[in-house]
C-alpha cells in the first residue's frame, strides 16, 4: 500500500500561497515559559521532563531538555473544559482543543499495531469532539531508527499512522512532528491541536510533499503536510531537516545542515505568506538535537537568524539516521 493510494485527493497549495482564511473570534496563544505561577487562563502545558502543572491538560514528551525555557504553554481565550474519551484526554475552550493519547507498546503489540490503534482512536474522537480540523500533531517514540529497511521503527510507525487516520479523501493533512526518545519509555505518545475553522495545508517549493515521497522512504509515505496556517493566520511549521526534494542534504555534517534546515524554514514560511521579521512577529522554535553538544553551535546561528526568540532544546533522535537536528516553529504576528 503507497500513501498515493490513501491521498491522492488531498488539496495542494500553488506558489500564490495560501487562500483566506475567515477571520476568527481570537488569535491564538502560545507562550514558552517556566512552569512558575503559571496565570489562570493556561489550557495546556507541555513540558520536556519537567513535572507536571496544574492546567487543565499537562503532557511530559519525556525528552531531556538541553536549554532555554521549560514549557510551552498554550492559553484559553474564555471557558475551559478538560476530560477524558476513551484514551483520550483533552482540553479546549470555544476555539481550540488539544487532545493527547499515551500507550504502552508492550500491551499493543508493537509500534506499527499501536499506531494503527492510537490514530484510529484520535479519528474517531476527532469525529464527535466539535473541533474537527486538525492543525498540528506530534509523535514521540522509542528507538525511532531501530530495525533495517521497512522494519524500521519509524516507517513501521508510518505504516500504522496511514491505517489508522483512513482514506483522507478531500481532506488536508495536518503540520507534523516524529521524533525519538533516547531513553526507553515503551510508550508511544501522539497529541494534537484541532479546532472548529479549516486552517490551510502548505507545503515547501524546495522539499517533495512528504505524503509523495517515493518507495526508497518507505512502504507508506509520512502522513503530514509541511506546515499549517491557521484560522487566525498563525503558521504552524512541521519538523524540518536538511531535505531538499526528498534526499537528505550533508551526511555527518551539523553546519551545513543547520544551513539547509534554515533554508527550508524560510522557504515554508515564505510560502505561507510570512513576512519577515515583522515588529510584532513572534517566532517559536523547538529544536531536537541526536547530540547534545551541538547544541552551542545551533544556538548562536539561531540568535542571529531568529532574533528575540528563545528557542526549546531537546535531545531527540531524527526520523532518519543521517540527520542530526530538526526544527520546528510557530510564526505569529
Amino acid at each position: 500500500m503507497r500513501a498515493d493510494d490513501l491521498f491522492d485527493d488531498l488539496p495542494r497549495t500553488t506558489s500564490a500561497g495560501p487562500e483566506p482564511v475567515p477571520s476568527p473570534v481570537g488569535r491564538m496563544r502560545v507562550e514558552y515559559r517556566d512552569l512558575q505561577a503559571l496565570p489562570d487562563d493556561v489550557l495546556c502545558v507541555i513540558s520536556g521532563g519537567q513535572a507536571g502543572s496544574t492546567a487543565p491538560l499537562t503532557i511530559d514528551l519525556r525528552l531531556e531538555r538541553l536549554g532555554g525555557p521549560a514549557a510551552e504553554v498554550w492559553y484559553a481565550s474564555g471557558p475551559t473544559h478538560a476530560g477524558r474519551d476513551g484514551i483520550v484526554r483533552y482540553a479546549h475552550d470555544e476555539e481550540l482543543l488539544v487532545g493527547v493519547i499515551e500507550e504502552d507498546e508492550r500491551a499493543c503489540g508493537g509500534i506499527r499495531s499501536t499506531a494503527l490503534m492510537l490514530y484510529a482512536s484520535m479519528r474517531q474522537f476527532q469525529e464527535h469532539c466539535g473541533f474537527p480540523h486538525l492543525l498540528r500533531m506530534w509523535n514521540y517514540l522509542d528507538a525511532i531508527n531501530e530495525g533495517a529497511g521497512d522494519a524500521e521503527r519509524y516507517r513501521q510507525f508510518c505504516v500504522g499512522r496511514a491505517l489508522g487516520l483512513g482514506p483522507l479523501s478531500g481532506k488536508q493533512l495536518p503540520a507534523a512532528t516524529a521524533i525519538g526518545r533516547q531513553q526507553a519509555t515503551h510508550q508511544l505518545q501522539v497529541f494534537w491541536v484541532a479546532t472548529r475553522a479549516n486552517g490551510i495545508a502548505i507545503e515547501n517549493p524546495r522539499q517533495v510533499s512528504a505524503f509523495r515521497y517515493p518507495r526508497a522512504h518507505g512502504p507508506v509515505s509520512p502522513s503530514f503536510s509541511r506546515a499549517m496556517v491557521a484560522p487566525d493566520r498563525t503558521v504552524l511549521v512541521s519538523g524540518t531537516a536538511s531535505i531538499v526534494g526528498h534526499a537528505s542534504q550533508h551526511e555527518g555534517d551539523a553546519q551545513a545542515q543547520l544551513t539547509e534546515t534554515l533554508r527550508n524554514l524560510a522557504a515554508v514560511t515564505a510560502h505561507a505568506g510570512v513576512r519577515h521579521h515583522t515588529a510584532h512577529r513572534q517566532d517559536l522554535l523547538k529544536v531536537y538535537v541526536r547530540d547534545p553538544t551541538l547544541m552551542p553551535m545551533i544556538a548562536e546561528r539561531l540568535r542571529a537568524a531568529y532574533p528575540g526568540a528563545s528557542p526549546i532544546f531537546l535531545a531527540g533522535d531524527i526520523c532518519r539516521r543521517e540527520l542530526l537536528l530538526e526544527i520546528e516553529c510557530m510564526q505569529s504576528g
